[in-house]
């Protein structure tokens, strides 16, 4: 129907910390204490037995402090990384996915109950998207595309016009946003929000010829100068 769009592991960082504990037996200075018995004959054994006592809480402190180090520097430097690059989490892109798998089971339901309820679903999955990751644009922007099947058109409204400020470029915010314009009977705006999407690498070239959210648009003879404006021909 429309184009609705789309946390490295620790276990090199684990595996690292297990194997510097199961290397603690090898340290130097745990299988030494026998040379100091020999070198104390008379009664300053426990001087000795001191000795080899000091390592041990050296042996300890050493893994302890390794494992406590290493996994605080993994797990900053992965979940830095998908803010860094401006990426929606692990969490909010697992709720899109869910999202998606419900519109799809409503695109395919024979029965108006059924769809009616998937297309509820994935409105909770998209939004729970957007809980978690509130600078997620494509979350926006399915989520609008999602109320524009339902008819609520002012809802959609808000989530689309929230998805272009968060990604003005976003080639699937602006188609999604033409569909909007043209059900709504914005032709002047749905064909900007055409042109933006083509200049920004849209590609769905059958969205173009066939969805029926377009329809109206595809009645302006502007919408194909548009398109040839973008080397784009579509046959009916």
């Amino acid at each position: 129907m429309r184009n609705i769009a789309r946390i490295p592991a620790l276990s090199a960082a684990l595996l690292a910390g297990l194997l510097s504990l199961s290397g603690c037996d090898k340290i130097p200075g745990l299988g030494k204490p026998e040379p100091a018995p020999a070198a104390a004959p008379p009664a300053p054994a426990p001087a000795p037995v001191a000795s080899a006592a000091t390592p041990a809480p050296a042996l300890e402190a050493t893994p302890s402090a390794a494992a406590g180090v290493a996994t605080p520097t993994v797990a900053a430097a992965t979940s830095a990384a998908p803010s860094a690059k401006n990426e929606p989490s692990l969490e909010a892109r697992s709720y899109m996915k869910q999202g998606f798998a419900y519109i799809s089971t409503a695109k395919n339901a024979r029965e108006a109950y059924i769809r009616d309820e998937n297309i509820e679903n994935a409105l909770k999955e998209f939004s729970m998207a957007i809980q978690k990751d509130p600078a997620f644009a494509e979350a926006y922007s399915s989520r609008g595309a999602t109320y524009m099947q339902q008819k609520k058109f002012n809802k959609a409204e808000d989530d689309l016009r929230r998805a272009k400020e968060l990604s003005p470029n976003s080639p699937s915010v602006s188609y999604n946003y033409a569909c909007l314009h043209s059900l709504k009977g914005n032709v002047d705006l749905a064909l900007d929000q055409i042109d933006s999407a083509l200049a920004n690498g849209f590609s769905d070239y059958d969205a173009l010829r066939l969805d029926p959210d377009l329809a109206n648009l595809r009645k302006n003879p502007e919408f194909r100068k548009v398109l040839e404006k973008h080397k784009v021909f579509i046959v009916k």
